[in-house]
């Protein structure tokens, strides 16, 4: 009789004492095709080997061990210090904290990619899985600004310029005047008034052509094809304000600042009583001027509404304010503001406008009045010169403020001055490598995507990254100026709520990063002599648990500084508390906000 044949047989034989079956659940007639399934899984293959039948559970579960023996745990990549060691005392002591950092409740859940080096010799003195690629988040931007410093150079300015023709004897300019930047990302609306007050200073009473944006970056004949144009003015919204109007049912009143008639306003929103409204504002580009279409409801028993948008065409709106500001300097524009696209004297701004466009203006508006006819000329002339701050002090905010924007512009810049053409990303991240690897930096360490780490594109090893900070702080072209740059612990930047209270406070100088599931902290700690450079990457939290996580960083940094100062004592238990590393705010995440500028 086979295997199959005698399990049949069992399962249908009758048991031997009616007292074996219980009262309340009695056996039914069990089907053949379940009892052949039950058959097969209990028999196997005709070829296997019948398993060994443990006759207790402690014995079943020795053989599940050695069936399925554990992996070897993961262990400190560094080695364990000599016998004759001089630091084997205080290293055994780092060694063991950071173990239990990284085995603790918080990261021994999560993954984790820690380094640290002796700044001098650089010595590993602790290392966990520090060469696998990670998500640097906004620690990105290490890797951003080293390319700037390294290929731009210390002494780097953005320039923002006015040309046109050279002014005649009464102070005219004939023709156009072109506003041309090279992708500042610090130039604000007062650096506009600026150049319209220089122009004013050297004697410009009027100009008779248009004021145009050119969206050319400076020394380039390349317009530039991504959302950056070279010439934006941040820290300037189109603002829309809205009044309900004076009785239910009606049009709300509806203003433009800054004021200028190169604002259309399409007024379809209506004025309602009490209850829930909502106003719906969209901007769009009609021809060389902003149609700003106002829609929904606004409630009666509400004051005024203000709506803040950026302007979908980011030169044509800095030659708006800058027209704006010739104005308000006391010099006569007769042209429009427009873009510039060439020398064949084509301008948007005298093409028709599309969309349903009210109040076009007056004769005499800022907007609307003919040229001059006659001795027109192309912008040739530098008349007005706007520099920024040196490159160095710019990348204090793209470090220690984490601005996503910042960081994004001062990298397409790189590939733009190196590469020429317009500025792109890509070129930026092509000079990035190059240099990285200039600096003796495997390329097996990083994968760069962008400037500023937005996203989950980019990646980098943490001893890829502490190995990056320890040839910097050495290299008399970029340290000083990259340590400036980082914020302070517990002082400034994205770290000035940070180890306040602990060993570490202004001793450590770091660079943060954050994004969803990913909190990343790398840089330098220590007094003297004794520095040291670490990055601790962490992947895979909750957006609830970031605050333990970046205490944990914390507690990890505090037992660093330790071992710079030799203190043989434990580690104090508010220095490893995680509300000791609560920021006021997060970076901005893969949504794309940046910091408030």
């Amino acid at each position: 009789m086979n295997k199959v044949a005698l399990l049949l047989a069992l399962a249908f034989a009758l048991p031997a004492r009616a007292g074996e079956v219980h009262p309340k659940k009695p056996v039914g007639k069990a089907k053949p095709a379940k009892l052949a399934q039950a058959a097969k899984r209990l028999v196997g293959k005709p070829d296997a080997k019948p398993a060994a039948k443990p006759e207790t559970k402690l014995a079943a579960k020795a053989c599940a061990k050695a069936a399925n023996p554990p992996s070897a745990p993961a262990v400190n990549e560094a080695p364990k210090p000599a016998a004759g060691d001089p630091d084997r005392e205080r290293l055994g002591r780092l060694q063991e904290a950071l173990d239990a950092v990284v085995h603790g409740k918080i990261l021994g859940r999560l993954r984790v990619g820690l380094r640290v080096e002796d700044l001098s010799s650089g010595r590993v003195l602790y290392g966990w899985r520090s060469n696998v690629l990670m998500d640097p988040a906004s620690n990105q931007k290490v890797l951003a600004t080293t390319t700037a410093l390294l290929r731009l150079g210390n002494g780097f300015r953005y320039r923002t310029e006015v040309t046109g023709a050279h002014p005649n004897g009464s102070g005219a300019i004939l023709g156009d005047i072109v506003l041309r930047g090279s992708g500042d990302p610090s130039l604000r609306p007062r650096h506009i008034e600026g150049l319209a007050e220089a122009l004013a200073a050297a004697g410009v009473t009027r100009v008779t052509g248009a004021v145009l944006g050119d969206s050319r970056r400076i020394d380039a004949d390349e317009s530039a094809q991504s959302g950056r144009s070279p010439l934006r003015v941040g820290g300037s919204s189109i603002e829309v304000h809205v009044r309900p109007g004076e009785r239910v049912g009606s049009r709300p009143v509806v203003s433009i600042r800054p004021a200028s008639d190169a604002f259309v306003v399409v007024n379809e929103a209506e004025t309602r009583g009490k209850g829930k409204a909502k106003l719906n504002v969209e901007i769009a580009r009609a021809g060389g001027r902003f149609q700003v279409t106002v829609g929904g409801k606004i409630s009666s028993a509400r004051g005024e509404a203000v709506i803040y948008r950026v302007p979908p065409s980011a030169p044509l709106y800095a030659a708006v304010l800058l027209r704006h500001a010739l104005t308000q300097a006391g010099i006569v524009v007769q042209g429009p503001a427009g873009l510039y696209v060439g020398e064949d004297r084509s301008r948007v701004s005298s093409e028709r406008s599309t969309g349903n466009l009210l109040a076009l203006g007056q004769t005499g508006s800022d907007v609307t009045p003919a040229l001059e006819a006659g001795n027109a000329s192309e912008p040739k002339e530098l008349l007005a010169l706007h520099e920024s701050e040196p490159l160095p002090l710019m990348l204090r905010r793209v470090n220690k403020d984490s601005d996503n924007e910042w960081a994004e512009r001062v990298l397409e810049t790189v590939g733009a001055e190196v590469l020429g053409g317009a500025p792109t990303t890509a070129k930026g991240v092509r000079v990035l490598r190059d240099s990285l690897a200039e600096l003796g930096i495997p390329a097996s360490a990083y994968l760069p995507a962008n400037g500023s780490g937005l996203g989950h594109q980019n990646r980098v090893t943490a001893a890829g990254m502490a190995e990056l900070l320890r040839r910097l702080y050495f290299d008399p072209r970029l340290g000083p100026e990259l340590m400036q740059s980082l914020s302070v612990g517990g002082v400034d930047g994205t770290t000035r709520n940070r180890f306040r209270g602990t060993s570490a406070a202004h001793r450590v100088r770091a660079k943060t990063g954050t994004l969803s599931g990913v909190s990343c902290l790398s840089g330098f700690v220590g007094d003297s002599s004794d520095i040291l450079a670490f990055s601790i990457l962490v992947e895979g939290h909750r957006k609830w648990s970031v605050p333990a996580v970046r205490g944990a960083q914390v507690s990890a940094v505090n037992a660093m500084m330790r071992f710079a100062r030799n203190a043989s004592n434990a580690l104090p238990a508010d220095e490893g508390d995680s509300g000791t590393d609560f920021e006021t705010g997060e970076e901005a995440d893969e949504s794309g906000e940046s910091a408030p500028e």
